[in-house]
C-alpha cells in the first residue's frame, strides 16, 4: 500500500497557502513574499504599452511616406516651375511639405502658396485644379503629421 491518499492531496489544495509558507519571509519586504504583479505580456512584445507606441510610430511613418510620394508626384510634372519638397526640422522632428521653385536662379527656394497661386491661376483649367488639389492634400498631410507626432509623443510619455 502506498503512503498517500486522495484526501490528503485535496486537503492540501484546499488550503489558502501551502504548509510552512507563513514561515518564509522576504528580506526586501519583511513580510511573506511580496512580488509585485507584472504584466507578463510586456515581455512578449504584445503588452498594452509597447503596442500603443509602435502603432503611433507606424502612423507617423505612414504619413511621412505619403508626403514623400506627393513630393515625387509633383517632381514628375514636365516643365514644372514649382514642386513640393519635403522639409525636415531637426529640432522638433517635424516633416512637412513646402512649395519650392524649380531651377537654380534667384527665384529658386521655398515659396509660399500665396506667391505662386497667381501663377497657377494662369494655367489651363485641369492643370490649375490639379495643383490646387495637390496643395490641399499637402496641407492635410502636414496637419495630420503634426497630430500623429503629438500622439506619438504622448504615447512615449505614458510608457517610457
Amino acid at each position: 500500500m502506498m503512503g498517500w491518499s486522495t484526501e490528503a492531496i485535496v486537503s492540501d489544495l484546499a488550503q489558502p497557502e501551502p504548509r510552512g509558507a507563513a514561515d518564509v519571509v522576504d528580506q526586501r519586504c519583511g513580510s511573506p513574499p511580496c512580488q509585485q504583479d507584472a504584466d507578463t505580456k510586456a515581455f512578449t512584445g504584445r503588452g498594452g504599452a509597447p503596442a500603443e507606441v509602435r502603432q503611433a510610430q507606424a502612423h507617423v511613418a505612414s504619413i511621412h511616406r505619403q508626403q514623400e510620394e506627393l513630393s515625387r508626384l509633383t517632381r514628375r510634372v514636365r516643365g514644372r516651375t514649382f514642386y513640393l519638397s519635403v522639409h525636415r526640422r531637426k529640432t522638433t522632428g517635424q516633416v512637412h511639405l513646402r512649395w519650392r521653385a524649380a531651377g537654380t536662379g534667384t527665384h529658386a527656394g521655398h515659396i509660399p502658396w500665396g506667391t505662386i497661386d497667381a501663377y497657377f491661376a494662369q494655367l489651363p483649367g485641369a492643370l490649375r485644379e490639379w495643383y490646387e488639389r495637390i496643395h490641399r492634400r499637402a496641407i492635410e498631410l502636414n496637419r495630420r503629421e503634426i497630430e500623429a507626432r503629438l500622439a506619438l509623443r504622448h504615447a512615449r510619455e505614458r510608457y517610457p
